[in-house]
């Protein structure tokens, strides 16, 4: 973290480490955001952009996600196709209340985001409100998680 921090700063750190973590789940945005906000940040001011920086660059990368299983994009493999296509099929019940789970999910991370964020595609939910709606869990979730150590 370090060296990506002296090569790219605080804020173009925040957008690269949010937006691999938003396609490789192994990578934890949440992790990064609170090392950051305790350790980098040297002013409550910065709290904000890191925040929105975060938010946006994981809704850069979900919205790979929902290209990819709305059929735009082609996943290197089909291997992820047939998990797609079965959660498709679970996630049939809940057409009536995709917004709330959506919200939900990109606040609370239950169910997981990224896997809400291929459902979104696969289902046509529209772009501009899945990203309005993502968004504003993001940074919901993300400010709370920087404020914390600050209080």
């Amino acid at each position: 973290m370090e060296t990506l921090q002296g090569d790219y700063g605080l804020y173009g750190g925040a957008i690269i480490i949010c937006f691999l973590a938003g396609l490789i789940p192994l990578i934890n945005t949440e992790i990064y955001l609170v090392t950051a906000s305790t350790v980098l940040v040297t002013s409550p001011a910065q709290l904000p952009v890191i925040v929105l920086l975060g938010a946006a660059s994981q809704m850069v990368a979900k919205v790979l996600l929902y290209f990819t299983a709305a059929g735009a994009l082609r996943l290197p493999t089909g291997r992820y196709q047939a998990k797609i296509d079965k959660a498709r099929e679970r996630i049939e019940k809940w057409r009536d209340k995709p917004k709330w789970i959506l919200f939900v999910s990109a606040t609370l991370g239950l169910p997981p985001f990224y896997v809400i964020s291929l459902l979104a595609g696969a289902l046509g939910i529209r772009l501009p409100t899945f990203c309005a709606i993502g968004l504003l869990g993001r940074v919901l979730r993300f400010g709370v998680i920087v404020a914390i150590p600050w209080l």
